[in-house]
């Protein structure tokens, strides 16, 4: 039986970029009760998240409101070729 620092040293990189993306989208309920849904362009999950942590409820209103916007190809691109740079540096 093979351990698995065996089988992970047999795994090879695969040859085409994997598509992700952060969420596209955000709900919190603000300091009044009202529930908000707002649109996360790639790039500002970790922002709206701080907002939100730090009840940053005027930050937050500053986002547009979420209407199934969703990424664009351009953005998973963006995400693969980051990806494959960080693979290439190890």
């Amino acid at each position: 039986m093979e351990s698995r620092q065996e089988a992970k040293a047999e795994t090879k990189p695969l040859d085409t970029p994997i598509s992700s993306a952060q969420p596209d989208n955000m709900v919190y309920t603000d300091d009044k009760g009202v529930r908000h849904s707002i649109y996360l362009p790639q790039g500002t999950m970790h922002t709206a998240s701080e907002h939100l942590q730090n009840k940053r409820w005027d930050e937050l209103a500053k986002f547009e409101p979420y209407t199934n916007q969703g990424h664009t190809e351009n953005e998973f691109k963006v995400s693969g070729e980051r990806h494959m740079k960080r693979e290439q540096e190890k």
